[in-house]
């Protein structure tokens, strides 16, 4: 996770947005409150390293979930 956060962290500090995917498939559909903590857990981090501003909210997909953030220029 460590590697996803340094490349996330160097696309926002381009300008760029980022469109953050969790697909599940087969039984892990059974366990999305696990994949929403792991989406969550993953932006709490990166919220500290770098202040970033939620796009669009966490969505349902019928394939997992998606969130799109950008880099917090306000602070």
């Amino acid at each position: 996770m460590e590697t996803k956060i340094k490349q996330v962290e160097r696309f926002l500090q381009g300008g760029n947005k980022i469109k953050i995917e969790m697909k599940l498939r087969g039984r892990e559909k059974a366990h999305q409150d696990f994949a929403k903590e792991k989406i969550k857990k993953f932006i709490d981090i990166l919220n500290a390293k770098i202040p970033i501003k939620i796009e669009k909210e966490l969505k349902k997909q019928p394939w997992g979930f998606t969130i799109i953030i950008s880099r917090n220029t306000d602070k």
